[in-house]
């Protein structure tokens, strides 16, 4: 079971500027938080852990990014055969059990893995998308689209085909939506992912042809995200989380969609980085993200092919797995108001405390 070392709950009340420091937590990102000034970071400058204090993001990311995840010895899996569960298995279950990953990347340091996954490496190609797209219900096959100032997602219609999947991609991505649920070659890394966290899990399929300027909008999304690149390049910003208290109204996990669209703030940029076929990132939940395929020109065969990444989700926000969903529910069975004791909402906490805020507990019966 994926949980970081226990720690004193959350407050309920909103401190005062003078107590934010109550809050802080290595690697956080919040506007309070150990990586308070993200600029600085991506300029060499100091990123916090003076004397005898903790260690610096720049370290905490460093060693985030050297985890070897990887079995020693792994091959990708032949076309059209039963994805092999093994080396996925290997990988997951050493990631999320890494010391550093447990006590400072979960839910807070967005890393990019310095290995490559080799089994990873066209373990979901095209051809497959080809031949198991209708598996799926029409719901849960879409693209982005613009209408009446907003961003939403546009489904496919009822007895839509691989070659109409094949025409949006001209002009968006497309998604393939709980395709670890239903596409026989992906069940296997989630099972594997679900029993590496012991927490609920899901896999999407995302699909984009090389020269969108925009793939996908600066949003947020209410997963913690690992991302395997399978064919082709993408390229990924992730930013700092905006303070939540800003926009209190405004969920922080679902930023960025509907008729809310997010500013770039440059300063807040932790990570532009464009994704090899075997690559890996972690994006914690909340934290803004936009991608692309408008890349620089590289002549070799991974550049005439489209980006196909899965995205192996954490659903604990999702299915309420927080010490803010547990006091949230305690108080609505006890008849009280959720909100903090001066009356704001939960959202109108610092970064750093929505961060801890928003963290699973630890299991009853740790394993």
């Amino acid at each position: 079971m994926l949980s970081k070392p226990p720690h004193s709950p959350p407050r309920l009340s909103r401190p005062g500027a003078d107590s934010h420091v109550a809050f802080r937590r290595r690697g956080s990102c919040g506007e309070d938080g150990a990586a308070g000034s993200a600029a600085a970071r991506l300029a060499g400058g100091p990123g916090g852990g003076r004397g005898g204090g903790p260690p610096s993001l720049d370290a905490t990311e460093a060693a985030l990014s050297s985890i070897r995840a990887a079995p020693a010895e792994s091959s990708a899996p032949a076309p059209h055969e039963p994805l092999a569960s093994a080396p996925w298995r290997h990988a997951f279950s050493t990631l999320v059990s890494h010391r550093a990953f447990v006590s400072d990347g979960f839910g807070e340091v967005v890393f990019k893995l310095e290995e490559h996954w080799e089994f990873a490496v066209g373990a979901f190609t095209m051809e497959d998308v080809a031949r198991d797209v209708t598996l799926l219900p029409p719901q849960f096959v879409a693209s982005g689209m613009r209408h009446q100032g907003g961003v939403y997602n546009q489904p496919f219609a009822a007895g839509f085909s691989f070659a109409d999947v094949d025409t949006r991609m001209d002009s968006a991505t497309v998604v393939m939506l709980n395709a670890g649920f239903l596409v026989p070659k992906l069940a296997s890394i989630s099972l594997a992912m679900l029993e590496a966290t012991g927490l609920p899990i899901w896999l999407n399929v995302y699909l984009s042809k090389p020269g969108l300027a925009t793939s996908t909008q600066l949003h947020t999304d209410a997963q913690d995200v690992v991302l395997v690149q399978c064919t082709g390049r993408k390229r990924w910003r992730v930013y700092r989380p905006p303070p939540p208290g800003k926009t209190p109204s405004l969920d922080p996990f679902a930023r960025g969609k509907g008729t809310d669209h997010m500013e770039f703030v440059e300063e807040d940029l932790l990570i532009d980085t464009v994704m090899e076929p075997g690559q890996v990132l972690y994006i914690p939940a909340g934290y803004p993200h936009t991608t692309d395929t408008l890349l620089e020109p590289v002549e070799d065969e991974v550049a005439s092919q489209p980006s196909v990444h899965l995205t192996v989700g954490v659903d604990s926000h999702i299915w309420s797995l927080s010490y803010a969903h547990l006091r949230q529910h305690a108080l609505t069975r006890a008849g009280q108001p959720a909100a903090l004791s001066d009356g704001a909402p939960v959202s109108a906490l610092p970064s750093a405390a929505q961060r801890l805020f928003w963290e699973p507990p630890p299991p009853p019966h740790p394993s």
